[in-house]
């Protein structure tokens, strides 16, 4: 009879809006929600990843909305999580600065609550995760602040995300998944698992774009006409095929 897959029970923290659940959606259906909707309470997915041949595990995400943080079940939710994501917005420094407080949190919860058998729960294996890097434009908190946080807290490790476009994100859960059971996933491994895919940029009414990163319709409209200009592929064609058809001709008069 063959063993059961492996729980690993993985949760996200940080403030509201930071993309949390943006991550999880891009991981566990690899979509991207363009309408921000703040979770309310917690949300619960469940995906069975592959690691390595057939070891296999069951890994269950929780995000706990980012208002959260002053409830009395948020002990409970964190406690018993085998990984920790905290994440912050690198566009907004106070998500990074409240970030020491969501790692204050975990810490004092699996120190001062009891495992059944009256001992202190093993602690989770605590990321630190910087998303939205697709608006580097925009970036307040840079590499150093990242890594020193690290280093100073002695977390496990730390990354960045970008749940717009999908960069890194599929590599982290697995990953940390894979840590989490004992597993040691090479670069070579890992490269299976990036995906980065292509941005989708939504303008309001006001033709604003909300990614940065696109053109509107009055330069989309000028770039188009500037094409044309030049004629569409069939008129390069044609017009290569004349050119050598006249150094054919230039060329044979030459012989004569």
């Amino acid at each position: 009879m063959s063993r059961a897959d492996p729980v690993v029970k993985l949760i996200l923290l940080g403030n509201g809006s930071v993309g949390k659940t943006s991550i999880i959606s891009r991981f566990t259906d690899d979509g991207f929600a363009k309408v921000y909707k703040q979770t309310v309470g917690l949300d619960f997915f469940e995906k069975l990843v592959t690691l390595r041949g057939e070891k296999r595990a069951k890994l269950q995400i929780w995000d706990i909305g980012g208002q959260s943080i002053g409830s009395k079940m948020l002990g409970k939710y964190v406690y018993g999580s085998d990984v920790v994501f905290l994440c912050y917005d690198v566009t907004d420094e106070k998500s990074f600065s409240d970030v020491e407080d969501w790692l204050r949190m975990v810490t004092t919860t699996f120190e001062t609550q009891r495992d059944t058998n009256g001992g202190k729960k093993k602690p989770p294996q605590i990321y630190l995760c910087g998303n939205k890097i697709d608006l580097e434009h925009l970036r307040k908190v840079r590499e150093g602040q990242h890594d020193n946080f690290i280093d100073d807290n002695k977390l496990n490790g730390g990354f960045f995300t970008s749940a717009q476009s999908g960069d890194n994100v599929t590599t982290v859960f697995y990953d940390a998944a894979a840590k989490a059971v004992g597993i040691k996933l090479s670069a070579y491994e890992l490269e299976f698992t990036k995906k980065v895919l292509a941005v989708t940029v939504t303008r309001d009414n006001n033709n604003n774009n909300s990614g940065g990163g696109s053109y509107n319709d009055d330069q989309s409209k000028q770039i188009e006409e500037e094409d044309m200009k030049h004629g569409n592929f069939q008129d390069f064609l044609a017009q290569a095929a004349a050119e050598e058809e006249k150094k054919k001709k230039k060329k044979k008069c030459c012989i004569l």
